[in-house]
């Protein structure tokens, strides 16, 4: 809980604390926020802390909390009233909108998915992949599991990883448990330009 905005403006939590450059966050475009209040860093810092004071000056706003299902239909109350009337709603509380809307925007992001997984993610193909992969550089399949560090090894685990993780749709856990690596090391090779995932 924050009880003022100097804890708000260090609190890890919301993005606040990246927007006012306290904390650094690579996956959070401070940027784009910044822009909506102007084209220069400083007179767009400015203008957005003035924000935030005149929103927190209102007080806690009843239609603003809640989930994605509490505002769709209409408070606490109404989900009381379904509850007890056995009807449900399929929710989510990243989406606003009826439980209709929300299964459906939750089945189109399922399809995307799909469509850009193959089918043949599995882990013997996987562990195909890196073999030929590794036969193809001239080292053993077991050496590169075993988390050696050489230069040649190195290159060949990154290009894997991005390959099982941005081709196979693999987890970063699952990618590093085939490569003998952690799954922070795998999240360190994405973090790097070039390898995000789409």
């Amino acid at each position: 809980m924050v009880n003022s905005l100097d804890e708000m403006n260090s609190y890890p939590w919301s993005g606040h604390a990246v927007v006012m450059n306290r904390i650094k966050n690579i996956w959070q475009d401070r940027d784009t926020v910044l822009r909506y209040f102007s084209q220069k860093e400083s007179a767009a810092l400015q203008a957005y802390q003035e924000y935030i004071m005149e929103q927190c000056s209102l007080g806690k706003q009843p239609q603003l909390t809640g989930g994605g299902l509490v505002r769709s239909v209409g408070g606490w109350s109404e989900v009381l009233s379904q509850k007890q009337r056995r009807e449900k709603q399929f929710s989510d509380e990243r989406i606003l909108g009826s439980g209709a809307f929300v299964k459906e925007i939750l089945d189109e992001a399922e399809e995307n998915i799909k469509a850009r997984v193959p089918v043949s993610s599995s882990n013997d193909d996987a562990l195909e992949l890196l073999q030929k992969r590794c036969d193809a550089a001239g080292i053993l399949l077991q050496v590169l599991q075993a988390g050696s560090k050489q230069r040649k090894i190195a290159q060949v685990r990154k290009e894997l990883a991005v390959q099982l993780v941005k081709e196979m749709g693999m987890s970063y856990a699952d990618a590093a448990k085939l490569l003998g690596i952690s799954a922070s090391a795998v999240n360190q090779i994405f973090r790097r330009p070039g390898n995000k995932v789409q």
